[in-house]
Order: structure tokens, then C-alpha cells, then sequence
């Protein structure tokens, strides 16, 4: 039998009684000071049982302290309006009591939180409880902490340099250095990033980033604590949580934030952020000089990841309730920023355009906007934050069992929003509960026929068209290397890279002198047999060898000239020379068949892509497509032209997008689609990339459902 219940059967009424006669009594432990915000004194309260900590003006706190659990209500009203000058009654002191009750902000002792809790209807005690589980929202879960004041006053006295000019100067050098490093590198970090987000990895890979993941967020909340024992705070309580379950601790620096002035409540939430910065300057260089696909060359680059990009996008984010968000607090002046803005928003949605009987929290005109701005902001980046998290998870065992890593994809996914669709569910019943008489009053057997014919028609209006996307290089349609015809050296180029030329226009010049010397040698022979052949005639003696020496000298000299033609070099086609520094040819010795320049036709461009076997039926040969190119804001349109009869083997990012994997039982198999695309303006040049998409005949709602209940029946399951 537990306390609770002891209470309960054996003193039902006096305790009770007793809880509710007694005055309130200020926690001994309670720490405060005064600040000056706006041109205005607010004291900072800190309450230790209740771990709150409350803004008060210096006359809340004036009345507060007067509070010691002794004295009555017409006391503390008697002896406050000494004090003050001011005359207040005993029934003003009462309600100020009960406004400071709600928020937990009065010392009880465990005896008085038992009576309390007796004092609930059952209902309320299950909510009370159920409140209090550590996994009631599984985006911020604390674990029980310990008091680590002792350890980080030792660490503090021993590393105060930190806090030195000398030592900060080093910082940003070494900071600078880093960044130079990763803006030199980047082409390389972003495709790691990316592979790190597809997870190409293993399970060991898994356990090392949960390890460093783990000694980076301890690092991160010493560093906060770091700083709020430089400033006088104490630091009771720290401890190991999950933020979107993903390994993290907290750190309870309120203290720091009571005693310390605004710059030093900066430093304080600034301090966690700063040391994953250090971090990251110190892992980066690691990561430079190391040999790739070492052990302690991916653990510095996992650092990186967690110190650089997730330190950025999450810790400095104000959207999140992490280090940025409290110091955009500290800025604007207001401690619950997301709550009071959420509160607001979502109570003027239910009322305005759910029309709901709700109130709508009181906030000052020039607040309202912003309010609405920050908590669909706020939400709209917490759901993308949640979103990558669950499809980073799928991602992660989808490189080991591609068929099903969709089942803990939406299993994590289902245990990230649970409570946001508790919620969602608990305003459907709201606004049901509120129009239900409404609407069934309204659904009449003839209101019902329409609106299911309206739904049936809906269902079946082909809406949307099919679309399938891809990655592309752009290529010319009509291209053509120009090559040596005979070996020789080029002595003269007559175009440049980027000229646009006609067909037929001269190129380059060759020269050759032993081709030229056996031109000059067959032409004197031919010149010879010609006069021996006359010769022969007049004289009617050896005429038949004359004449057939005569045709062969001839023959002889016309496939030399044809091969001295040869070193004229023309455009086979006509287009732009594409070859760079097609000059830088000049004088050099080309042998037959070897490549001089290339030409193409720009007029035309043709965009590739590749599609998996799954696609193939949604793509012909006339339909349309839309190609975005990268370094251009608008989009160009395209026709397809051609589909691969038979499968190819694609590119390394065709397989990617398609989610092939090459642990898979039986690899997909790839066919290339060719885009046709109009360049009059020469606009696009070959080796641009972009993503196209190709879009195909227009389907239902209700048709697209039936085909994905089909294909997971038939891929999945059957």
C-alpha cells in the first residue's frame, strides 16, 4: 500500500483540510537575481523542486518572499503594504497565491504531494501519471539524471584559459582553416553526404556513429555547463536523453540563466554549439590528411557530419527547441516562444476557420503575425527534421534488405509522430463531437446520393498525369569527330572552339613531305609513260606495253593525289567546334586516324535518362517531358524520341534513384529514354546535367490507388 493510499483510508479529511487552510511557503533552495530588459527590472527566479524558472516584476517578488508557510494571508497583506506604501487586501494576496500555484512555483513537501494527488479524481490521476512517462513524446525522452556540480567545477578550475583572449584568437584561426578546407573539398564532402544519407554502409558503421554521436552531444552539454559554472551558476542536474531518437544529453544550467546578464545567458546557450565547432576544426584537418576508407579516416569524417552539417541545420536552427531557439528567445524577449506561438495559431485555426468554440490566447497586435509566421515555420521544419530521420533510418536497412526496409521505415515514422497523431485524432473527435448534429441533419438521402456521386466521379476524373524522372547529360544529336585521313603534321588550323561553321568549310591543313615527294615522283612517271606511249605510236613498235604503263603511271598518280587531298581537312557536317583549345594542335604529327577536333550540331540537343523496368509502361515514343537544368531558373520542354527496346546497363545514379542495391537477389533491369530538345539560341551546351521528367497519359485518384494496392500485392507480397 503506498503512501497515497495510506491517506486515503485512514485520514480522508483532516490532511485535506489541513493542505487547504495552510499559506503557501517559497522553496528554501530558490535563487534569483535582478535584470534590466528594455528599459525595465524583472527578477529571475530559479525554483529547485519544481526545476522552473519564473520572471517576475521586483514587486511579484517582493510579495513572493514574504511567503514562508506560517504566515496568514492577512499578514503577508498587512506586512507587504508596509512595505510598499501600497494598500492590498488579504483576498488580492489569495489570488496572487493561486496564479503562482498553477505554475508550479510553491515548495510542497512529499507528504503535501501526496495529499495533493489524493485530492484528484481518479481520471486526473491517470493523466497526471500518464504525463509523467518518459516516453509520452518520443521527440524529447530524459532519462533520470545525476548531480555532475562537483566534476565540472574540478574541469572548470583546471581549463579557465578557455575563456582567454589568446585562447579565442587560436579558435577562430584553427575554425578558419577548416572552413577553408571543406569549401576546397566540398565537391567531395557533398557527395559523401549524400552517400551517407543513402547508406552505403554497415552495421559496424551504425556502431560507430551512435559511439561518436554519443561522445560528441556529451562534449556539446559540458560545454553548456562549462559555461554556466564560469558565470556562478550551479550546475544539479545532467543526464542522457533522445531527441527524435537520436542519442543526446541535457544539462540543467538554469542558474546561469538567473545570475547571468544577457551577453552571458548568450555565451551559455552559445557554448555547446561553439565546442562542436572546435570539434569539427580539429577532425577536419584528420579527415584531409588521412587515407580514405581508414578507420580513422571515416571517424573523422562521421564528426564532421555530426559537428558541421547536423550542428547547422539543427543546433543554430531557432525552429527547434535546441540552442538557436533559446537564444532567439534571449533576442526578442519572450521564454516560450514556440509554445505561446503554437497556442495562439492553433487556437485562432479552430475558432476562425473550424469554428470551434475555443478561446484564443491574448497576444498584443504587433506579436500576432510573427507568432503565426514562427509556429508554421517551427512546425512545417520539425515534421521535414522528423520526415529525414525516418527515411534515413529506412535507408540504413534498406542497404541490408531493400524488399522490406520499408516496414521500419514506417515503424520508426510511427513512433516519431505517435503523439502529433494523438493529437490530430483528439481535434477529429473534437470537430466531430462539434458539427456532428450538424452534419448528419444535413446528410439527407438525397444530399448522400449527390455527395457519393461527387466522390465516385472525383475518384474517376483522370487528374494528374504519370510522370517518370531521371538525371540527364546533355548531348548533341548530331556530332562528328574529324580525323586524319593520312599521317602528317598540321601546319595550318583555320577555326577556333566555338565557331560555328558550315558543311564543307575548311579545317586544317596537313603536311607531308614523303607523301609529297611520292606525289611529285608519280606525277613525273606519268608524264614519262605519256611521252613513251606517244612515242610508241608514231614508231608503230611496243605501243600495247607503252599504253599499259601510261594507265598505270595514271592510276598510280591519281591515288596519290587522292591521298595528298587528303591532308585538306573539312567539316563534315555543319556545327560548332566543341573540341577546347583546338589551336593547341597546331604543329602537331597526327597519324592516320587519329583525332583532330570534334563538331556539333547545337541546334538539337538529346537529354538521356534511364528508367527501371517498373516505369517502362508509363513512357512512349511522343510524350512529353520537362527538363530542369542546373544553373538555369526556368525549365526547357522536350519530346521523347526514342525507348531502348532492350535493357542496358546504366549509370551509377540510375540505380540509386530506383533504389537498386547491389545486395539485391535479382537486380533491376534499366532502359534508356532519348528527349529531343530545340536549341535555336545555342543556350544549352553538351555535358549540362539536370533532372527531366517525362509525363505520360493523365490517371485518377482512384486509379492510382488501385495500381499501388496492385503493385505492392504483386512485388511485395505475392
Amino acid at each position: 500500500m503506498n503512501l497515497t493510499r495510506a491517506l486515503e483510508v485512514a485520514l480522508p479529511d483532516i490532511p485535506a483540510r489541513k493542505l487547504a487552510e495552510s499559506t503557501p511557503r517559497l522553496d528554501p533552495g530558490t535563487t534569483f537575481r535582478e535584470h534590466v530588459e528594455n528599459g525595465e527590472r524583472i527578477a529571475r527566479v530559479y525554483v529547485p523542486a519544481s526545476r522552473g524558472m519564473y520572471t517576475l516584476t521586483p514587486g511579484q517578488w517582493a510579495l513572493a518572499q514574504l511567503f514562508n508557510g506560517e504566515r496568514s494571508y492577512e499578514e503577508i497583506a498587512k506586512l507587504y503594504s508596509q512595505q510598499g506604501g501600497v494598500q492590498y487586501d488579504a483576498e488580492t494576496v489569495r489570488n496572487f497565491a493561486a496564479d503562482m500555484e498553477s505554475s508550479e512555483f510553491w515548495y510542497k513537501t512529499p507528504l503535501e504531494q501526496n495529499i495533493q494527488l489524493m485530492r484528484l479524481s481518479m481520471e486526473e490521476r491517470k493523466k497526471r501519471v500518464k504525463t509523467k512517462s518518459i516516453w509520452a513524446d518520443l521527440s524529447d525522452v530524459n532519462f533520470p539524471a545525476f548531480n555532475p556540480d562537483r566534476a565540472v567545477t574540478w574541469v572548470h578550475d583546471k581549463t579557465r584559459f578557455i575563456y582567454t583572449a589568446w585562447f579565442t584568437i587560436v579558435s577562430v584561426i584553427a575554425v578558419s582553416i577548416s572552413t577553408g578546407i571543406t569549401v576546397a573539398h566540398w565537391p567531395q564532402i557533398g557527395q559523401d553526404s549524400l552517400n551517407f544519407y543513402l547508406w552505403r554502409r554497415t552495421w559496424m558503421d551504425v556502431f560507430y556513429i551512435y559511439t561518436l554521436g554519443m561522445l560528441t552531444v556529451a562534449l556539446h552539454e559540458f560545454a553548456h555547463a562549462h559555461a554556466c559554472k564560469h558565470f556562478g551558476g550551479r550546475v544539479p542536474a545532467m543526464g542522457f536523453s533522445l531527441v527524435y531518437l537520436l542519442p543526446a544529453f541535457f544539462t540543467d544550467t538554469t542558474e546561469g540563466f538567473v545570475h547571468g546578464t544577457f551577453y552571458q545567458r548568450l555565451i551559455i546557450s552559445f557554448a555547446g554549439v561553439w565546442s562542436e565547432i572546435l570539434l569539427y576544426a580539429i577532425v577536419t584537418p584528420i579527415w584531409w590528411g588521412t587515407q580514405p576508407q581508414t578507420m580513422l579516416h571515416n571517424a573523422a569524417y562521421f564528426v564532421m557530419i555530426m559537428c558541421g552539417f547536423m550542428n547547422l541545420v539543427v543546433n543554430w536552427n531557432p525552429l527547434m527547441k535546441l540552442d538557436g531557439y533559446y537564444m532567439l528567445c534571449d533576442f526578442v524577449g519572450i521564454n516560450n516562444l514556440k509554445e505561446d506561438s503554437t497556442a495562439y495559431t492553433s487556437a485562432w485555426v479552430k475558432k476562425h476557420i473550424w469554428r470551434l468554440p475555443v478561446e484564443v490566447p491574448y497576444i498584443p497586435k504587433r506579436r500576432r503575425f510573427g507568432f503565426a509566421f514562427y509556429a508554421l515555420a517551427s512546425g512545417a521544419y520539425s515534421y521535414m527534421i522528423l520526415y529525414i530521420i525516418a527515411s534515413f533510418t529506412g535507408n540504413i536497412v534498406r542497404s541490408f534488405s531493400p524488399e522490406w526496409g520499408f516496414i521500419p521505415e514506417l515503424g520508426v515514422a510511427a513512433i516519431i509522430f505517435k503523439s502529433r497523431i494523438r493529437l490530430l485524432v483528439n481535434f477529429m473527435k473534437f470537430l466531430y463531437l462539434d458539427k456532428k448534429d450538424r452534419v448528419v441533419a444535413w446528410f439527407t438521402p438525397r444530399h448522400t446520393m449527390i455527395t457519393a456521386t461527387a466522390a465516385v466521379i472525383l475518384l474517376a476524373i483522370p487528374v494528374s498525369k504519370e510522370s517518370v524522372a531521371g538525371k540527364f547529360v546533355l548531348e548533341p544529336v548530331d556530332e562528328a569527330v574529324v580525323r586524319a585521313h593520312v599521317p602528317g603534321k598540321v601546319s595550318r588550323i583555320f577555326v577556333q572552339e566555338g565557331e560555328i561553321i558550315a558543311q564543307g568549310a575548311p579545317l586544317a591543313t596537313l603536311t607531308s613531305l614523303p607523301l609529297e615527294s611520292n606525289l611529285s615522283d608519280a606525277q613525273a612517271r606519268m608524264k614519262l609513260a605519256s611521252a613513251e606511249a606517244r612515242d610508241a605510236e608514231l614508231h608503230y613498235q611496243g605501243f600495247g606495253n607503252a599504253l599499259m604503263e601510261k594507265v598505270r603511271s595514271a592510276r598510280q598518280f591519281a591515288q596519290v593525289s587522292e591521298m595528298t587531298a587528303g591532308l585538306g581537312l573539312d567539316a563534315p557536317i555543319g556545327g560548332t567546334v566543341v573540341t577546347p583549345r583546338v589551336q593547341d594542335q597546331l604543329g602537331a604529327y597526327l597519324g592516320a586516324g587519329s583525332e583532330l577536333l570534334e563538331i556539333a550540331d547545337l541546334n538539337r540537343m538529346r537529354a538521356r535518362i534511364y528508367t527501371s523496368e517498373y516505369d517502362m509502361y508509363k513512357i512512349r515514343a511522343g510524350h512529353t517531358a520537362k527538363l530542369q537544368l542546373e544553373g538555369m531558373l526556368h525549365r526547357r520542354g522536350g519530346q521523347v524520341v526514342l525507348v531502348s527496346a532492350r535493357p542496358i546497363e546504366a549509370p551509377p545514379w540510375a540505380a540509386e534513384e530506383a533504389g537498386k542495391d547491389a545486395k539485391a537477389d535479382r537486380p533491376y533491369q534499366y532502359y534508356f529514354v532519348d528527349i529531343l530538345l530545340e536549341n535555336p539560341g545555342h543556350e544549352l551546351k553538351p555535358g549540362m546535367t539536370g533532372v527531366a521528367r517525362v509525363y505520360g497519359g493523365r490517371r485518377s485518384v482512384g486509379g492510382r490507388g488501385l495500381e499501388a494496392i496492385k503493385n505492392f500485392w504483386g512485388r511485395k507480397l505475392w
